[in-house]
């Protein structure tokens, strides 16, 4: 898939204040009135706030469900040079007897990229995750080094609703906690550091069970 460019072209040089302004992020009055005036006269401010219109609706519909490889594609194309972000598949195996209602996957990193190197023309849209096996749990992961965080962000074949879920990460003593659209964070490690890892899942709803998955709703998923 050839790569989209969503960065905004033809900007001026007050274009970060009008995206200030369209973010309601100006706290000083009189700035705040300048940049009004400005976004008056400036066609080019006005072509810019209309695209951030544009842009965070996407989002925010995005948002509403389980992230999409294409909203994520959009977040790295429109943050800092230095992000990196990458995608780890999780394949299930037979690690023999294991504790009551867990299960066990191995976890491999499929790709990174901060857009440099010989993977920068890679974009998560490059792979389709709608053909990943049923039993398989899918990570993005970005960077926020502005937080030192590590953003995750689960994608699954069979489940759309990862409420309650809780991540530990072997060697990490902080767990962290999913939204529904199965976003959560963790302190900030290199994506690939997420090979071969011990990660265990707890999810505390009903909808994740199918399959040979567990009924119980307290039950811890690892993932090796």
């Amino acid at each position: 898939m050839k790569k989209q460019n969503f960065f905004i072209r033809g900007r001026c040089e007050h274009s970060n204040l009008t995206e200030l302004l369209y973010l309601d992020e100006i706290q000083e009055k009189d700035e705040k009135k300048r940049a009004q005036l400005h976004l008056q006269q400036c066609s080019s401010c006005q072509q810019l706030f209309h695209d951030l219109e544009i842009q965070y609706k996407f989002i925010n519909k995005e948002l509403q469900k389980p992230v999409s490889n294409k909203t994520l594609d959009l977040a790295k194309a429109i943050s800092a040079r230095n992000t990196k972000y990458g995608l780890v598949f999780c394949k299930p195996i037979d690690v023999g007897k294991a504790a009551k209602n867990t299960m066990s996957y191995k976890s491999k990193v499929i790709f990174t990229a901060n857009g440099a190197g010989p993977s920068k023309s890679k974009i998560l849209s490059d792979f389709d995750l709608s053909s990943l096996p049923q039993d398989t749990i899918a990570i993005r992961a970005m960077t926020d080094k502005t937080r030192n965080k590590l953003l995750l962000y689960l994608w699954s074949p069979q489940e759309e609703d990862f409420d309650g879920w809780e991540i530990r990460i072997s060697g990490l003593s902080n767990k962290a906690t999913f939204s529904q659209s199965g976003v959560s964070q963790i302190p900030l490690i290199d994506i690939e550091d997420l090979n071969d890892k011990v990660i265990y899942f707890k999810e505390r709803h009903s909808a994740f069970a199918s399959g040979n998955r567990s009924t119980t709703d307290e039950r811890f998923v690892s993932t090796l």
